[in-house]
């Protein structure tokens, strides 16, 4: 991929992505959170349908075991469904700010689940050190009034529970194509 292509697949990627929290605070003013959602993901699932069948054969989409079924729905249902549900109700007490960095909670929470999960990889002293660092740091900046943090609560459950299912979910191989899934 040329670097010029790729720098603006980058910033269209941060556009999407970088707007989601402010997005969904304003949304939330009209709709329902859980309606939002759902019909956020119905617009993103025709576009994702629409790529994928442009991009891949049948073959390479279609899921071939029963394993490849439940790793599909618990990826969209469990580690994107439920996340964002809960992300977006959570969002209608909390700012967008708040929501955002509640959020990047979960690069710093995914070696912890990786290491309890899945066996074979442990934490090292100095990536424990970093966790706990970087825990801190969501934390001052999220707000140094712990009750602004505190408010964030129906947030933190989900930033948890989508690293702790993602991690489980990679002890298996990707059964199919990721577009797919």
């Amino acid at each position: 991929m040329g670097s010029r292509r790729g720098s603006i697949l980058f910033l269209v990627s941060v556009v999407l992505f970088g707007g989601t929290f402010v997005a969904a605070k304003a949304g939330l003013a009209h709709l329902p959170p859980l309606l939002f959602v759902a019909v956020r993901f119905d617009i993103g699932a025709i576009v994702l349908a629409i790529y994928a069948v442009s991009r891949f054969s049948w073959a390479e989409l279609r899921p071939r075991t029963p394993g490849d079924i439940l790793g599909i729905l618990a990826t969209g249902g469990l580690v994107i469904g439920l996340t964002n549900a809960l992300l977006f109700v959570g969002q209608q007490y909390v700012t967008s700010g708040v929501a955002a960095v509640v959020f990047s909670l979960n690069p710093i929470l995914t070696p912890v689940f990786v290491a309890i999960l899945l066996s074979e990889d442990r934490l090292s002293l100095r990536a424990s050190a970093g966790m706990v660092l970087g825990l801190l740091g969501v934390g001052l900046i999220a707000s140094p009034d712990p009750t602004a943090f505190l408010s964030a609560g129906p947030g933190i459950p989900h930033s948890v529970r989508w690293r702790r299912d993602e991690c489980a979910r990679g002890r298996r191989d990707p059964p199919v194509q990721s577009a797919a899934v």
